[in-house]
């Protein structure tokens, strides 16, 4: 029978699968990070299960792959539920499931939610899922320039077709597009 930690990566890793494949991104375009405490008398347990959105540079650089790597969701262990930590921009705009309990409101030094859900919740997936969408969505590339030398495909087909997504994301004539701006019609 499987562990929980054994279903939980299995899930996510359909999840990330998904999202990559829905949006046409980079398979490791989503990661899990394990954070271990490195001192005092939890030192080597883990304190935190991070799920990060990887930026790949552009142009693609071998010895420094990734370019930025964001934390979507941050998930602390419990022996009796899934407990997310969610910071309060993100958690007020992405819908809370009913099932789901919040156990801790945001304070002015902690701009985060703490939340609850049991192991068997569905909902707590789709929670999972439904945020890396909206982060993905809501996105600050580690750039930011007018365009590239693409814009004139990009004008043509009404959007961009930068191939590194993430980084594209920095792309102002992008935004000017979805818009509906298209500046080679308006000349």
């Amino acid at each position: 029978m499987d562990t929980q930690s054994q279903v939980f990566k299995k899930e996510i890793s359909n999840i990330f699968s998904q999202i990559t494949h829905e949006l046409d991104y980079p398979e490791d375009t989503f990661s899990l990070k394990y954070n271990y405490s490195k001192r005092g008398e939890n030192i080597g347990k883990l304190t935190s299960t991070e799920i990060d959105i990887n930026e790949f540079s552009y142009p693609y650089d071998e010895h420094n792959k990734i370019a930025k790597s964001s934390s979507a969701l941050l998930i602390k262990p419990d022996k009796h539920v899934w407990k997310l930590i969610v910071l309060k921009q993100r958690f007020c705009k992405i819908e809370f499931p009913t099932s789901a309990k919040i156990v801790k409101e945001p304070t002015t030094t902690a701009p985060y939610y703490h939340v609850c859900f049991e192991f068997n919740d569905s909902a707590f997936y789709q929670y999972i899922k439904n945020t890396l969408i909206f982060c993905i969505n809501h996105y600050d590339s580690s750039a930011s320039f007018g365009c590239c030398s693409k814009y004139k495909e990009c004008s043509s087909t009404m959007k961009c077709i930068h191939t590194n997504k993430l980084y594209a994301k920095g792309c102002k004539y992008r935004v000017n597009l979805e818009r509906g701006y298209n500046f080679l019609l308006e000349e």
